[in-house]
C-alpha cells in the first residue's frame, strides 16, 4: 500500500518533537534554575512576590519533562490522584490542543518575566543580574512557544490514521491555526512590553539594544516554523523515492526469481530424460526462493533487499513453506543463523535443505536436527557441509542408485562441485538417518566468515500460513 505524503509528515514532526521535546525540557529546567537564582538577589520584601510569580513556571517545567518520558509517566500514574493527569497527557500525544504543560509554561513565563519589567517589576537587580535573568526568559520563552507553533497536530491528516505505533486524531480546529500564526508577533508584542519600556532603574540600565535583540529573537520562531516545514517536506520525498526504489528493486527480485525458476522447471519438463522428482525438487526451491524474497519485501526479513543475509534468513524461509506441525519438528543448529554464504553455496544450501528436511518428514521423522558450517580440513579448500538427522524410519541403502530420484539427481549435482551425498543409519534399530551433503565451496577461503559461537537456540517459524 502507498503511503500517503502527509501520513509521512505527520509521523516524522510526531518522532521528531519527542526527540526535541525531551532534550529542551532540560535547556528550561536550566532557565528556571537561573530565574530562582537570580531572584534571590531581590529585595527581601519582594521575595514573596518571587516565590508566587515563578511557581507556576516551575511546576510546568518539571510536568513537562516528566510528559516527555514515558518511564516517568509510569510513575506519576502510580501517585495518589495523579492518575487523571497522567490520563491527559498520554491523551494529548500528537494532537494540537491545549494541555496542562504548556499552560502551565507558556503562562507561567508571562508571569514570571513581569518581575523584572512591567507595573510589577521587583527591584534590588544589579543590571549584570537583569541581563543573565532576562535571557534566561527569552530562551524559555523561545523553547516553550516553538513546541507551541511546531506541535505535530498540526500537520495531522484530516482523516484519522495508524502509522506504525502511531495514531493520530485529525487536524486541529480552525482557531487553533489562527493562534498558531498569531504566536510569533503576539509573543513579541508582550515581550516589547515588558523589555522596552524603562520601568525600573535596572531596567534602564540594561542597554536598549539589548533588550530590542531579545524582543526580535522571538520573532525568530517563524524562521524555525519555515525551516521545518521545509525539512518535512524533504522527508516526504525522501521517502516516496525510496519506496519507489524499494518497489522496483522488489519487482527485480520477483521477477528475477519467477523467470529463472519457471525456465528451469519448463527446460525439466521438456527434457527428453524428464524426472518427475527432479521437477517437484526444482518446484519446491522455487517455493523457498519466492519465499525469501516476499519475507524481505514485507520487512519480515531483518535485511534489505540484495544485501547479503544470514543463513537463518534461508531457514526460516524454508520452513515458512512447511504446515505448521511440521515446521515445529525442525531446528537448525544456533551457529547457522548467522552464518554468511557466496550466493552459488547459498543455492545449493537452498535446495539440500529443502529436499532432506521435507523427505525426513515425509518418513514420518518426528524430530529433523539440521546443521550447515564450513569445513576447514584443508587448509586450500574450504567445504561447505549439510547434516540433516531424523529419528524416521531410515533410508534405503540403494537409495541413490535409482537414478530417478531427486536425491540421486542432488548427488550428481554435488559432485559437480567436488563432493558427495552420503547415508548413515546411527539407530540400533535401523530407525533415523544422518544425511551429509558437502561440497567444496565457491567463496574464496579468505572470504569465508567465521560463525558466531554461543548464539541461543532459534526456534523454528511458528506462524500459521
Amino acid at each position: 500500500m502507498k503511503i500517503e505524503r502527509q501520513e509521512v509528515v505527520w509521523a516524522t514532526a510526531l518522532r521528531a518533537l519527542d526527540a526535541q521535546h525531551r532534550t529542551t525540557t532540560w535547556l528550561r529546567m536550566a532557565c528556571v534554575a537561573t530565574l530562582w537564582m537570580v531572584a534571590l538577589r531581590c529585595d527581601p520584601q519582594d521575595q514573596g512576590q518571587v516565590f508566587l510569580q515563578l511557581l507556576p513556571v516551575t511546576a510546568g517545567s518539571v510536568l513537562s519533562h516528566v510528559h516527555a518520558r514515558p518511564a516517568l509517566l509510569d510513575h506519576l500514574a502510580s501517585l495518589p490522584a495523579l492518575d487523571r493527569v497522567t490520563a491527559h497527557l498520554e491523551g494529548t500525544r500528537g494532537r494540537a490542543t491545549v494541555d496542562l504543560p504548556g499552560v502551565l509554561e507558556g503562562g507561567g513565563i508571562l508571569v514570571a518575566s513581569t518581575l523584572y519589567g512591567g507595573w510589577w517589576a521587583v527591584t534590588g537587580f544589579s543590571p549584570q543580574e537583569l541581563i543573565i535573568a532576562l535571557v534566561a526568559v527569552t530562551v524559555f520563552t523561545w523553547s516553550v512557544f516553538l513546541n507551541v507553533v511546531l506541535d505535530p497536530g498540526y500537520y495531522a491528516p484530516y482523516k484519522e490514521i495508524t502509522f506504525g505505533i502511531e495514531q493520530s486524531a485529525g487536524p486541529p480546529s480552525p482557531v487553533l491555526n489562527w493562534l498558531r500564526h498569531a504566536v510569533p508577533p503576539g509573543v513579541a508584542l508582550l515581550v516589547a512590553l515588558m523589555f522596552l519600556p524603562a520601568w525600573t532603574p535596572s531596567l534602564a540600565a540594561v542597554p536598549f539594544a539589548v533588550r530590542v535583540v531579545l524582543v526580535l529573537s522571538i520573532l525568530s520562531l517563524r524562521l524555525a516554523w519555515l525551516g521545518f516545514d521545509q525539512v518535512l517536506a524533504a522527508s516526504a520525498e525522501t521517502v516516496a523515492d525510496a519506496e519507489q526504489a524499494a518497489r522496483v528493486q522488489e519487482a527485480g527480485e520477483l521477477h528475477s526469481v519467477g523467470k529463472n525458476a519457471v525456465g528451469s522447471i519448463l527446460n525439466a519438463l521438456e527434457s527428453p530424460h524428464y524426472k518427475h522428482n527432479e521437477v517437484r525438487s526444482l518446484l519446491r526451491n522455487t517455493l523457498v526462493e519466492l519465499e525469501e524474497t516476499i519475507r524481505t519485501s514485507r520487512g519480515t526479513a531483518l535485511v534489505p533487499l540484495g544485501a547479503s543475509s544470514p543463513l537463518g534468513e534461508l531457514w526460516d524461509a524454508a520452513v515458512a513453506i512447511l504446515p505448521l506441525e511440521w515446521r515445529l519438528r525442525c531446528t537448525l543448529n544456533p551457529e547457522a543463523h548467522s552464518l554468511i554464504l557466496g550466493d552459488a553455496d547459498r543455492q545449493l544450501v537452498r535446495r539440500v535443505i529443502s529436499d532432506l528436511v521435507t523427505n525426513a518428514l515425509k518418513a514420518g521423522a518426528r524430530q529433523v536436527a539440521c546443521t550447515v558450517r564450513y569445513r576447514h580440513d584443508d587448509p586450500s579448500t574450504i567445504k561447505v557441509e549439510v547434516l540433516v538427522h531424523d529419528d524416521g524410519r531410515g533410508m534405503p541403502s540403494d537409495v541413490l542408485d535409482n537414478a530417478t530420484t531427486s536425491l540421486s539427481v542432488m548427488a550428481k549435482e554435488l559432485r559437480r562441485y567436488g563432493g558427495d551425498l552420503t547415508f548413515t543409519t546411527p539407530g540400533q534399530d535401523g530407525a533415523g538417518t544422518l544425511v551429509r551433503a558437502c561440497w567444496r565451496s565457491a567463496t574464496p577461503a579468505p572470504s569465508v566468515p567465521v560463525p558466531r559461537s554461543g548464539d541461543a537456540p532459534v526456534a523454528a517459524l511458528q506462524k500459521e500460513s
